[in-house]
């Protein structure tokens, strides 16, 4: 397809790719002549992963070229970029992806992570909690083990369904947030896997906030008529 027929599919201004272009975060399409270019399936995914970054997680021009340089990079797995995905929709930077604690870590979060079965290794999310138990507790609400542990277990199973969907083969009807664009069957490309990483995170995030206020409202109002 031709610049404006990408544009109109991806929903995506021609001033917009060319921009991203310029930036890095877009691969040229096949020279058709000294002006045309012929664009795939590929640069639409990779437009959409870019709205999502952009639009549901605050990215940054230079946070999505990182991750792009990874997706891009066949010698680096994919766990590399899905790090580096879930970091930028924490609002942290790729640079505070992996890498050990700047502090102390707080000896609660390892016992989490055996008690879980989750593996022993460093990471933006790992890092981060430990920066909010810090500030819990110097704001005088510090969280013990049974409660860290009780909210680790409820979330368990939520992110091994998460998991499992980002690699499901895509389906149509195309969504153009979550990433769907391929043909039933199909394996799912690097960037449609990170784009639905990033747009579970964001959006299961939401779900949970409005899921727990509403319990607590119902308790309240529970125990009230009680």
């Amino acid at each position: 397809m031709l610049l404006n027929a990408l544009a109109e599919v991806s929903n995506t201004t021609t001033a917009s790719i060319k921009f991203y272009r310029r930036e890095g975060l877009l691969p040229a399409g096949t020279r058709l002549t000294a002006t045309r270019q012929d664009y795939g399936q590929g640069h639409v995914e990779r437009l959409q992963l870019i709205r999502v970054l952009r639009e549901e997680a605050g990215a940054t021009i230079p946070d999505i070229r990182a991750l792009v340089t990874v997706i891009d990079d066949p010698r680096r797995p994919l766990v590399n970029a899905l790090e580096i995905a879930q970091s930028l929709a924490e609002g942290l930077s790729p640079s505070e992806a992996g890498g050990p604690p700047e502090h102390r870590e707080d000896p609660m979060i390892r016992d989490l992570l055996t008690q879980l079965g989750w593996p022993d290794v460093a990471s933006g999310p790992r890092r981060a909690l430990g920066e909010l138990l810090e500030g819990m507790r110097a704001a005088g609400s510090p969280v013990d083990r049974g409660v860290l542990l009780r909210y680790g277990r409820a979330l368990d199973e939520l992110t091994r369904v998460d998991i499992a969907g980002m690699l499901e083969p895509a389906q149509p009807p195309v969504d153009s947030l979550s990433g769907d664009t391929g043909g039933a069957g199909e394996t799912p490309s690097r960037d449609v896997i990170v784009a639905r990483a990033v747009w579970g995170m964001v959006s299961c995030d939401r779900l949970t906030r409005v899921l727990r206020a509403l319990g607590h409202v119902s308790h309240s109002v529970r125990s009230a008529g009680s």
